[in-house]
């Protein structure tokens, strides 16, 4: 079978598409010819219009940053604080008097700004470009300053603005050493106290203590006739050992030396449940653990506080204290279903009560939290780190 049959149509179709091409008035030939224009016509107008108008856009916004440069230099120059100017290589290309009169640019060799704040670790270069407004705190000649760095992109530079916060870092130095101060003398006036509260235990319990048992003991062996008019002094008496000791517990607690922080706290809660109309519930969670004497004793005395704000203030019915003990932080929760208050008021209106139990446990290191309201009562937090003994 011949193929050249297939040779002659083929051969037909193409002279057939060829004629077709070459008839002017084919609507693809006009097609092409459109689309040909079209993109001439948008090539001149993005050359001739666009491009233009981009330029002057571009020199008008370098015009005007140009002015306002030199509208912020003329005020520079007055201006009472340094600003510096530079390339995109950091060198610098401007100062004002103020940045001369403090780092004496004109006296030495700096040429770049690196060289007068080492620790200055912009990317000029990049910054620049990208626009960027950064701020930083550097120390330089033993003057603080605030650096606020602008990047000004159409002129290839940076400007530097410098405000020297000297005097107010050393007055919030000052303010902060005050405090420390503040609290290192309550720390050691409390230290004093409890010394003083331990000497007048002691002395209390060898000398009154003693003479009150040797007396009731004197009584007791007396006559039977006289038994009915010692009664009442034998119950006076009584009643007088009774209060000394809760005196002695006030002052130096001996189970807090003896069994810790959370036996002391225990017994105190016993005694505020059997003489008050208050009921007091004391639990732990976790391991008991024994603090740093002195830490007990500042945290027994904050717990004392607590609890003599509620029996004092809250109308409160009922108490409850949790000991946390987690690895090295100790929390200390007290609530109670009192009346609340505003905890705003602890410094508007000199709770020294509050403030107290503040500093004491800002002495050991930790925070103290308030929450309180009229439905809810109050919630005292107390957290501290400690070193078991």
């Amino acid at each position: 079978m011949s193929i050249r049959p297939y040779f002659y149509k083929m051969e037909n179709e193409l002279n057939i598409y060829k004629r077709l091409m070459e008839n002017p008035y084919n609507p693809l030939n006009f097609f092409l010819l459109f689309i040909f224009v079209f993109i001439l016509v948008i090539y001149i107008v993005y050359l001739k219009i666009i491009v233009p108008l981009k330029k002057n856009h571009e020199n008008e916004k370098k015009k005007l940053e140009l002015d306002n440069l030199r509208i912020a230099s003329a005020f520079s120059e007055s201006d009472p604080n340094p600003v510096i100017r530079t390339n995109i290589s950091g060198d610098i290309i401007y100062f004002n008097k103020s940045a001369d009169n403090i780092f004496c640019i004109n006296n030495t060799e700096i040429l770049n700004i690196k060289q007068m704040i080492p620790d200055l670790i912009y990317d000029f270069q990049k910054e620049i470009e990208n626009g960027s407004k950064l701020q930083s705190d550097f120390t330089i000649g033993g003057k603080h300053f605030s650096v606020y760095f602008y990047g000004i992109k159409t002129l290839k530079m940076a400007r530097l603005y410098f405000i020297d916060r000297t005097d107010s870092i050393k007055n919030e130095m000052a303010i902060i050493e005050s405090e420390n101060k503040y609290r290192a003398l309550n720390y050691y006036l409390q230290d004093h106290i409890e010394e003083e509260k331990e000497r007048i235990g002691l002395e209390l319990h060898d000398s009154i203590g003693q003479n009150l048992y040797f007396i009731k003991m004197k009584l007791n062996n007396c006559n039977d006739a006289f038994n009915n008019s010692l009664i009442d002094v034998n119950n006076t008496l009584e009643s007088t050992i009774v209060e000394l000791h809760e005196i002695l517990f006030n002052l130096k607690p001996k189970v807090l030396e003896d069994l810790g922080i959370y036996d002391a706290v225990k017994i105190l809660s016993d005694t505020i449940t059997k003489n008050f109309s208050v009921k007091g519930n004391i639990e732990y969670i976790g391991s008991l653990v024994r603090l740093e004497k002195k830490a007990e004793l500042y945290l027994f005395r904050i717990i004392q506080e607590s609890l003599s704000n509620i029996l004092k203030h809250s109308k409160a019915n009922e108490y409850n204290i949790q000991f946390v003990f987690s690895k090295k932080l100790l929390k200390v929760i007290i609530t109670d279903n009192g009346i609340g208050f505003n905890p705003d008021s602890v410094y508007q209106y000199k709770n020294y009560g509050l403030l107290n139990m503040s500093e004491r446990i800002k002495v050991l290191n930790g925070r103290m939290k308030i929450s309180s309201s009229d439905n809810d009562g109050t919630t005292l937090i107390f957290e501290l780190p400690y070193e078991a003994r």
